[in-house]
């Protein structure tokens, strides 16, 4: 009996320390996955056809055959496919500590990205402003769409003109057919 009590607390105890030195193993390599700094590349170039899918119908069909042929441009333009990205991205989501490094740098990007944008916008606003050639893009633009406007007047005024002639006209013809008509009932006698 004490034998048996003995090997029982040696195979608890040999579980234990199993349990024990596999769970507190640190494992830093990821097998056939992909480097922190290309994850974070990858997860910015997919936020950013998220907001890009934001403008497009709701419609399930569309989201699936824009969304897709995006997400595959994503990963060939990253060299990699769905399924590494897959499993880099389950291996980080296990880590917690390095997830939160890799969605810092998306932040960043992210932030860099919209920054550069801001700035390109604010030249384009200032160069219209400034150039001479944008405002004279913008008169001759003015005056052609004044012209087209002063034309179909015209048009239209000719329009009225040439109707108002044809109305005329037929207001002849009719006073016309109507003088001729009671001139041969002038000309016929009633029958007695």
């Amino acid at each position: 009996m004490v034998l048996n009590y003995r090997m029982r607390f040696y195979i608890v105890l040999f579980f234990c320390a199993g349990c024990f030195f596999m769970g507190c193993s640190e494992n830093n390599d990821y097998p056939d996955g992909l480097p922190m700094h290309q994850v974070a590349e990858i997860l910015t170039d997919i936020h950013i056809v998220n907001g890009s899918l934001y403008n497009v119908s709701n419609q399930s069909d569309s989201v699936l055959k824009h969304g897709m042929g995006l997400y595959l441009e994503v990963f060939k333009i990253h060299h990699t496919d769905s399924a590494t990205f897959r499993k880099s991205l389950q291996y980080y989501s296990t880590r917690p500590d390095l997830l939160d490094i890799i969605y810092t740098g998306v932040s960043t990007r992210l932030t860099k990205k919209l920054d550069s944008l801001k700035k390109v916008k604010a030249h384009l606003d200032a160069v219209k402003r400034k150039d001479p050639h944008f405002i004279a893009d913008s008169i001759k633009a003015k005056k052609k769409a004044d012209s087209i406007a002063t034309v179909k007047a015209k048009h239209t005024a000719d329009s009225i003109k040439t109707a108002s002639k044809k109305n005329d006209e037929e207001a002849k013809r009719l006073k016309q057919f109507h003088n001729s008509i009671k001139f041969k009932n002038k000309n016929i006698t009633p029958a007695q």
